[in-house]
């Protein structure tokens, strides 16, 4: 399944006004995004089988932009844990849960699970998940090479992996479908376990591969095909190449599978560069 089709239907030179537009769009169930260019440029972009709903709203707001109905949307979208009569902890919950879909939800349920595993018999679930020198090349245990991604080895690589997976994976499987999202799954986790295995060895563990592969998939999908709505922004990838080249250069005091991040994004960024050829799906 291909991505949503989303057009551009104004650039503004206030992301503010943008983004209030856009937050009242949101909350009458509409699909609307903002792509901050500059801090004195932005772009509305929209469903396209929405467009006229969109324009019409456009034009009621630039008559009356002061109107408190777009503050108190603006409020309700900063704000989702306490919408739709939930609220403190049960709401986080259910926003936690709206962001992702099945697959995205079975990637955590299995990481959590592995991990107490691990707590409990670390010898035991290490030996039965990770890639072994001997056998981890053998196609009769080919599940090997996806399944060291659900070992890690702290509480704290598992919850900054988890939130990524959250807030990546989650709305490419909402948005696309599970199809597309198992798909970047298997295109970033594959490549990310053979390079680290074949230049490194089999000692590692951890989603950060998969989340490589979802940063590279929302690069170049934000850079080829905006309209898709997969995007981030250059801090962001800034900050996340930085990271990388950290790694490289084995300036942290903790190990990390540095050629594990970078078979991921190199399959991330792949498979948006396959999609993105004019008529693929």
């Amino acid at each position: 399944m291909s991505p949503a089709t989303m057009i551009k239907l104004l650039e503004l030179n206030s992301p503010q006004a943008a983004q209030l537009f856009a937050s009242y769009c949101l909350a009458q169930g509409l699909r609307v995004s903002v792509v901050v260019q500059s801090s004195l440029q932005a772009e509305l972009w929209c469903d396209e089988s929405e467009q006229a709903q969109v324009e019409q709203l456009w034009q009621e707001f630039i008559r009356q932009p002061d109107h408190p109905r777009y503050q108190a949307a603006a409020w309700q979208q900063a704000e989702p844990a306490f919408t739709a009569g939930h609220s403190g902890l049960a709401g986080y919950w259910q926003q936690l849960w709206a962001q992702g879909g099945v697959l995205t939800h079975l990637i955590w349920l299995a990481a959590v699970l592995v991990f107490v595993w691990q707590q409990l018999a670390p010898w035991q679930a290490i030996s039965a998940l990770q890639l072994q020198a001997g056998a981890g090349i053998s196609l009769a245990q080919g599940w090997r090479w996806l399944t060291p991604a659900w070992l890690h080895f702290s509480g704290a690589h598992l919850v900054f992996n988890l939130i990524w997976v959250w807030y990546l994976l989650g709305p490419v499987e909402k948005g696309s479908g599970k199809v597309l999202a198992g798909a970047l799954v298997l295109a970033a986790l594959l490549p990310s376990h053979l390079l680290q295995f074949m230049l490194a060895g089999p000692n590692f563990g951890g989603l950060s591969g998969l989340v490589y592969g979802l940063f590279g998939f929302y690069w170049i999908c934000g850079w080829l095909k905006p309209a898709w709505g997969y995007q981030l922004s250059p801090g962001l990838i800034g900050f996340m190449l930085l990271w990388l080249v950290v790694g490289f250069a084995d300036l942290l005091w903790i190990p990390m599978a540095n050629w594990a991040h970078l078979g991921g994004l190199m399959g991330g960024m792949l498979l948006a560069a396959l999609l993105a050829i004019p008529g693929r799906r």
